[in-house]
């Protein structure tokens, strides 16, 4: 294999698996060096994935240091969120000795360590930004469209007068007023976020709903998350009974509502995970089976035998990865009508939609599948049929990425137009 012309600068705010977005993270780092593209993967929190030094072409860069949640010197943390100084430093560090003609920067997330300078200074020194588009941060200063207290979907113009008032954050107002302060300073002064060379989308259904907040000039497209797995039989989901839920326990999860529909359906319940709400789930279904995390040979167990996958989340999820582990596994899901799993789980097709946030409508759509065996393996096979026809593999999310960074590396691509980012002057560094 030729070495690829061009080189990956990934960004990121971990450095081992915290969530969905990192494990993209890190297979994209992972196949894109397989492929013979040098990468280097550029992180504030550790550990260091053992996957990270695995490769001859992978280059980790982590600085050690601690996410905000997790920031005991909280007025550090403050500090830190809008402006990660040291980060700052080393990533123009790492730029300076890259060619900015033939070096793609791929940023993840960079909201929970590396904060929005490091975007804006990606930008200042010249190089070009794909962003891909895992939450809402782009837009929303809370990152999800969502009010936690009231447990809604947020339909408010982000950042206007509404916005400011509103209390959505899941700990305190003060903390909001925060995030809107920040995202201010990272949309308005920056333009960090404003002006990427491309922007992908995980899910048509997220694209959609942040393409009214993208510059126009930018392009965009859908490149899915990797979902691997090892190919079998569609799951004997008629000779199971269980209904099954994989995730955080937190309320913005529709965990709650799950255990309420399924005690009301008189079905029996998994849960696999933890969260905060892990009592009051209990108290709810007192004789459901609960697992907490298990390793992904465990999961895929769990769901093998499920009956069906309940994904309720309340907030609009941006992809769905249980839904479309489920949907390969053979394994209808119960999904909300909000959220990105319709874009791949139709309805009465390969699984069943409900009404968000509905408490009875989720409970019928679990007896119809419950009292029904054989509609229950015809929407499994469907699903298995989808998924295998075309799937979604980490060689294929990786060439898809390829395609992405040699449209962004055209010499012939006309420079986005956009007001200079307000940076300090010392950013500025020495690309090639």
């Amino acid at each position: 294999m030729n070495p690829a012309p061009f080189e990956v600068v990934i960004l990121n705010d971990y450095a081992s698996p915290t969530g969905g977005s990192t494990a993209v993270a890190l297979a994209a780092a992972a196949g894109l060096a397989a492929h013979d593209v040098p990468v280097t993967y550029f992180s504030a929190v550790g550990p260091v994935a053992p996957l990270l030094t695995s490769h001859p072409r992978l280059t980790p860069v982590c600085l050690d240091q601690t996410d905000l949640g997790r920031n005991p010197r909280r007025w550090r943390a403050v500090v830190d969120g809008c402006r990660n100084a040291r980060a700052v430093r080393a990533l123009r560090t790492v730029l300076a000795r890259k060619s900015r003609a033939r070096t793609v920067v791929h940023a993840h997330t960079w909201s929970q360590a590396l904060s929005p300078f490091t975007l804006a200074a990606v930008r200042r020194m010249g190089f070009r930004l794909v962003l891909t588009l895992h939450d809402y941060f782009v837009a929303c200063p809370n990152g999800q469209f969502f009010v936690y207290p009231a447990r809604q979907v947020c339909r408010r113009v982000p950042l206007s007068g509404a916005c400011w008032l509103c209390n959505c954050d899941r700990r305190h107002f003060g903390h909001k007023l925060w995030r809107n302060a920040r995202a201010a300073l990272q949309h308005r002064l920056l333009q960090a976020s404003a002006r990427p060379a491309f922007c992908i989308g995980v899910s048509d259904f997220s694209l959609n709903l942040l393409r009214p907040h993208l510059p126009p000039a930018v392009p965009t497209r859908v490149v899915r998350n990797p979902v691997d797995g090892v190919r079998a039989d569609p799951a004997p989901v008629a000779g199971n009974r269980e209904f099954l839920f994989i995730g955080r326990f937190e309320p913005e999860k529709g965990v709650l509502l799950f255990a309420r529909a399924a005690r009301a359906a008189g079905v029996d319940a998994t849960f696999v995970g933890d969260g905060s709400l892990l009592p009051a789930l209990r108290t709810l279904c007192p004789h459901a089976r609960f697992t907490g995390w298990l390793p992904p040979g465990a999961i895929a167990a769990e769901r093998r035998r499920a009956r069906a996958l309940v994904f309720p989340s309340l907030w609009t999820e941006t992809f769905g990865l249980a839904a479309a582990e489920a949907m390969a596994a053979g394994v209808p899901a119960i999904v909300s009508d909000q959220c990105a799993a319709t874009d791949f789980i139709a309805h009465d097709v390969n699984g069943r939609h409900f009404a968000h946030g509905s408490v009875l409508a989720l409970t019928e759509q679990i007896r119809a599948l419950a009292h029904d065996p054989a509609l229950a393996a015809r929407l499994g096979r469907a699903g298995h049929e989808t998924y295998w026809r075309d799937p979604w593999t980490t060689d294929r999310h990786v060439r898809e990425l390829l395609e992405v960074y040699g449209e962004v590396l055209a010499p012939d691509r006309p420079s986005l137009p956009g007001a200079p980012i307000h940076e300090s002057a010392d950013c500025v560094g020495t690309g090639r």
